[in-house]
């Protein structure tokens, strides 16, 4: 039988597949109005094409039934050759369309819509068109063969689709676990964990490619909180080494970043330059980090916290540092932190640096924020235990709170029952010249005169018992 073959270009693989099969039963198929010689009167050649056809297969699919389709000025010469349909026009419906879409000319003839391979049915319903160009046996053995190959070639498909399936499921898994160990890995970043759990941090990063993102950041928390945490180790490692190790995974962090992530980033690579300068290292001037990264995040907390703790250094600092902290703990962001270098920074320094210590625990004890023991205890050996003995030193102190506020203060950081017992004598003196400066004169009174009692009864001389006398003498 000789065929016309219309379909859309769209389609143009399964009817390769179904002309190949179509020749293979015997049949003439005109298939491809692409390869019409050139110079041919296209139009013309189609005409003559469906004239010399004994039946038209019509592929039917949205794009076949469009208005101005090339299959549809195909079947209106069909329509020519045979205005009955019956017996020489087969549509295929390929693709769902609706079937108020399909012209006219098709409504008299059945619709074939295979429930199987499209092209093993088509080839089928083509034989039942017209007489048997070859023995049914043979021609059941060609669509038999042709529907094995195409199973075949489902069979391969599926196993590939199968596999693929399974490797995604495996990486699925791999990922799973890595970022499970990662963030496991990050946890143990404290102390003397940091450089180990960045190396290994390392390795996590590197096993995908491209490296998962949250990886990524765990890797880049790790190297932040230890640059936060680094302390320089006389004779086993310098600031310098550390950071060495730390630093090339926020720049790799940092070009990947946009917003507070990158003003995070930043703010580091600005203090790992401030701890190089703690080791007398030359580098890049810290500052200029910080600017970049308030550019990228206004209120950043690490970026004013680290220039505010890097400005307590210096003599003349104090007024900026102060401006830079009251914006780092608006950002209501890792609070903690910006206290520790504010006490940091502070304690044990020049007068005004200890009374600034001061301000910061009447603000945390206001806030009722934690306090850390180490700070607990700076507090107290470079504050109180240094100065609160010497007159100008302890009025000074004094003065940088009001008298209740400091009092309060005093009692939450160092409770009577937390008191070692070698601090003892020297907190009770401490609590009574707080109580004679809040108006509670009678209780420092008698705290004074028993301390005093106390000391003379153990034979005990020197600052405590002059500067509890002094006291006493103010009192009366």
């Amino acid at each position: 039988m000789r065929l016309f073959l219309s379909y859309p270009s769209v389609q143009r693989p399964l009817a390769e597949r179904l002309a190949l099969a179509l020749e293979a039963e015997g049949h003439e198929v005109f298939f491809d109005r692409h390869d019409l010689d050139p110079g041919e009167a296209f139009h013309a050649r189609l005409r003559e094409g469906v004239a010399q056809a004994d039946a038209m297969v019509f592929l039917v699919t949205p794009e076949s039934v469009r208005p101005g389709s090339y299959a549809l000025t195909e079947l209106d010469l069909a329509r020519q050759r045979w205005p009955r349909p019956s017996g020489h026009v087969l549509p295929v419906m390929l693709a769902p369309t609706p079937i108020a879409d399909l012209p006219p000319y098709l409504s008299t003839v059945t619709l074939l819509q295979p429930q199987g391979e499209p092209v093993a049915d088509t080839v089928a319903a083509v034989a039942r068109l017209g007489p048997d160009p070859q023995p049914a046996w043979r021609r059941w053995v060609i669509v038999g063969g042709v529907a094995l190959v195409v199973a075949a070639v489902a069979g391969v498909a599926l196993q590939r689709q199968q596999q693929a399936q399974a490797e995604q499921r495996a990486r699925a898994e791999a990922e799973a676990r890595d970022l499970a160990e990662a963030r496991v890995t990050r946890d143990t970043c404290i102390g003397a964990g940091h450089a180990a759990a960045l190396a290994r941090l390392d390795q996590l990063a590197e096993r995908s490619k491209p490296p998962l993102p949250a990886v990524l950041d765990l890797r880049e928390d790790c190297a932040m909180l230890w640059l936060r945490e680094m302390r320089a180790i006389s004779g086993k490692s310098t600031f310098g080494e550390q950071v060495a190790l730390a630093q090339p995974v926020l720049l790799q962090g940092l070009a990947r970043s946009t917003g507070r992530r990158a003003a995070d980033l930043r703010a580091h690579l600005g203090w790992g330059e401030y701890l190089r300068g703690r080791d007398g290292t030359p580098g890049v001037d810290p500052v200029s980090h910080w600017k970049r990264a308030l550019a990228d995040e206004a209120d950043n907390v690490y970026a004013h916290a680290m220039w505010g703790r890097q400005l307590l250094d210096r003599s003349s600092g104090l007024t900026e540092a102060r401006a830079h902290f009251s914006k780092a703990l608006a950002s209501g962001r890792n609070t903690l932190y910006v206290r520790g270098l504010q006490l940091g920074g502070s304690v044990g320094g020049s007068d005004d640096l200890q009374a600034f210590a001061l301000t910061v625990a009447d603000d945390m004890r206001r806030g009722n924020e934690k306090l850390l023991d180490i700070h607990r205890d700076r507090l107290w050996s470079r504050v109180f235990s240094t100065n609160w003995l010497n007159d100008g030193s302890r009025t000074g102190l004094m003065a940088a709170v009001p008298p209740t506020d400091l009092l309060q203060t005093y009692q939450w950081l160092f409770p009577p029952a937390t008191v070692p017992e070698d601090r003892r004598l020297l907190w009770r003196f401490g609590l009574a010249t707080l109580q004679a400066r809040a108006g509670e004169r009678s209780a420092a009174r008698a705290s004074l005169d028993s301390l005093a009692r106390e000391l003379r009864a153990a034979g005990s001389s020197g600052s405590l018992l002059d500067a509890t006398e002094r006291e006493l003498a103010r009192l009366r």
